[in-house]
Parts: structure tokens; sequence; C-alpha cells
């Protein structure tokens, strides 16, 4: 990786913890709070979803379903019948970012509950002042050699947790001390890159790239990775793939998200009243839970 494979680290620079093996409260402080990246094996064990969604089980079931990528509309099955022979070489088009909330809602009940290593997530309390919820969770389909398009961290300063469910996927994260080097865009996109493709950089156009230091790691069915709010991220996929997101906040990453939430507001009273608000709730549930 031209600029850039000097300096990385590679697989061992992230930790994989057995979710039966951890307690909870560590967990929480030593990777959440801590905004630490981490893998945690068996959490999603429960799951029905784990081991019964293949791409022939959605060719079979929804391969009717409309689906929508990079602005073009395929039937779900026909997108499948492309992914399945996807290469490096000629990779398919990539299902990324599916608001499952749009999808048949058995396939939610095949996900549910989430994962207690995605939790506490303050964004599911019952008393965050919005209509609208702000967890996403989210559907990506694709396969081998296709790309997530753009480094990126999560917008709002929100927390990814990303469950493998088949196949796998390769990984590229940065610390937020390394965004000097990653050539952020300017103003509502300041949480995406301009380097174009992180894995071949024009060392002319970004010679700071090549003091980059990251961590690159595989995700494997079964797997959860907690990316920190604020951690750059890409994904490759290494052979037909499907992966479950959610996004979160929870203390650690808590007072960014409400200065990024914040300021979206465009109401004068919401203006003057949701960051107090926002404050005492984030510290009651640090203390009490929801």
């Amino acid at each position: 990786m031209e600029g850039i494979s000097g300096p990385i680290m590679h697989a061992d620079g992230i930790d994989r913890r057995r979710w039966d093996e951890i307690d909870h409260h560590a967990y929480v402080r030593n990777y959440l709070n801590a905004l630490k990246p981490a893998i945690v094996q068996g959490a999603i064990d429960y799951w029905p979803a784990l081991g019964k969604w293949t791409p022939e089980f959605f060719r079979q079931h929804y391969g009717s379903l409309d689906v929508g990528v990079d602005g073009k509309t395929w039937k779900l099955g026909e997108l499948i019948d492309r992914i399945v022979l996807s290469t490096p070489e000629n990779p398919a088009p990539y299902l990324h970012n599916q608001l499952m909330a749009n999808w048949p809602p058995e396939l939610s009940a095949d996900i549910s509950p989430m994962p207690d290593c995605t939790r506490p997530n303050f964004l599911e309390s019952r008393f965050f002042p919005s209509r609208v919820p702000k967890t996403y969770i989210e559907a990506y389909i694709g396969g081998a050699g296709a790309k997530f398009p753009t480094l990126h961290y999560d917008g709002l300063h929100t927390h990814a947790f990303l469950m493998q469910l088949y196949g796998k996927k390769e990984y590229l994260v940065f610390a937020p001390d390394q965004r000097r080097f990653l050539y952020p865009r300017s103003g509502k996109e300041s949480n995406k890159s301009n380097i174009p493709d992180i894995e071949n950089v024009d060392l002319e156009k970004f010679p700071l790239s090549a003091q980059a230091e990251g961590m690159r790691f595989e995700l494997n069915p079964g797997e959860t990775l907690f990316v920190p709010a604020g951690w750059w991220h890409t994904a490759r996929i290494l052979s037909t793939s499907i992966t479950i997101s959610i996004n979160g906040a929870n203390a650690g990453n808590w007072a960014d998200f409400r200065r990024d939430y914040c300021a979206t507001l465009r109401s004068r009273l919401k203006i003057a009243l949701v960051p107090p608000y926002l404050s005492l709730l984030g510290a009651a549930l640090s203390l009490f839970g929801d």
C-alpha cells in the first residue's frame, strides 16, 4: 500500500476478547469509556441470523426486494448473483448502510436484541429529546474485493458496532490523533477523508499520509467490532460478506456527541434548552442508567 504500508500495525494491534470471559463493567471501563477499539467474540451467538443469513437465504426468500446502491435500484436476488461472483479485479456493487427498519420486520427479529457489548447506549433512552430515533441498525452485503467508499469516522461522533454474520472483512482504523495525516474534508463532511483510496495514496497530493499509523485486522463470522467515536475506519471485503451495524453513545463520547448533535438544531428554543438538558441526561444515565 503505497505511502501507508510501512507505519501501519497489523492484526495483533487490536484486542480480541470472548464475551463470556469479560466482566461487563470492566469492558465498559476499558473499552467503551476509554475509546479503545476491540473485537468481541461470541456476543451474538444467540442471534438466529448467525448461520441462517447466507447469500442463498436472501436470494431465495427476498430476491424480489428492491434495494438501492449508489443511486441504482436492484432486485436483491440479482445483486446477490453479482456479489457471489465478485472478485478484487471486478468487484460487485456493495450494498451498504441499508436501514433494517425499511426491510421486512422478520429480519429484524433475527438480529434482536442487540448484544450487551453495544450497551449502555444512551441513544436508546426513552428520555432522549428527539421524535426520530438516533439509533440506526443497518445491513451490509458485499462480495470479494468491494470496499467501503470513504475513510471516515461516524457522524455526530457516535460509536460503531459491526456484527459479522457471514464471510470475512478486513478493516483499517486510525485513532483520532492521526487526523492531520488523513486530510479531513471541511464543513459538514469533516468526518470524511479527502483521500479517495487509502490503499493507493497519491503522495504528491497527500504527502502527510505517509506518516499515518493505524491498525489492520480481519473480522470473522460471530465477531463484533467496536469502533469508538472519532476513530477513522474503512473496510475491504475478503469473501462474500454480511454485516449488521448499530451506532451508539455513552459516557465515553457523550460530550462530543452532544456538541455535534446540538450543532444540528435550528429552533432558537431548542438551541437554548437542549444542550443543558443533554448534559443533565448524560450525567444521569452515567450514574443510574435508563
